[in-house]
């Protein structure tokens, strides 16, 4: 078993203990250094759960058609993958996507103001 020393990211120090774990199982330390500005850190937190640093060619060519605006199945006909995988793709896409401006909360009261 290998033995690893746990420093804090920001002020670099061994003062660290175990702090609970992540909703998806990750180890969590806390930093017991008065000092320290950052108090509760991961040692190795995901850059990206969906693999965005490594991404399946055919996961790259979905998303080259979803943002030039093709649709799903015309995208899953032509890269011959399954409707349900362009799908997921399509709506994880989706999530990053900006609302549009007439639906923001913000949007309302500055116009309410404008208006007054």
């Amino acid at each position: 078993m290998a033995v690893m020393d746990v420093r804090c990211p920001d002020c670099h120090g061994l003062n660290v203990v175990k702090y609970g774990t992540q909703p998806n199982g990750k180890q969590r330390y806390l930093c017991q250094d008065p000092n320290c500005s950052r108090r509760i850190f991961i040692v190795r937190p995901a850059v990206a759960e969906t693999g965005l640093t490594r991404l399946p060619v055919e996961m790259r060519r979905v998303i080259e058609r979803a943002l030039a605006g093709g649709d799903i199945e015309q995208t899953a006909q032509e890269l011959q993958l399954p409707t349900s995988t362009v799908a997921e793709v399509f709506q994880l896409l989706a999530r990053f996507a900006a609302p549009p401006a007439g639906l923001s909360r913000g949007g309302r009261a500055l116009r309410r103001r404008a208006a007054s």
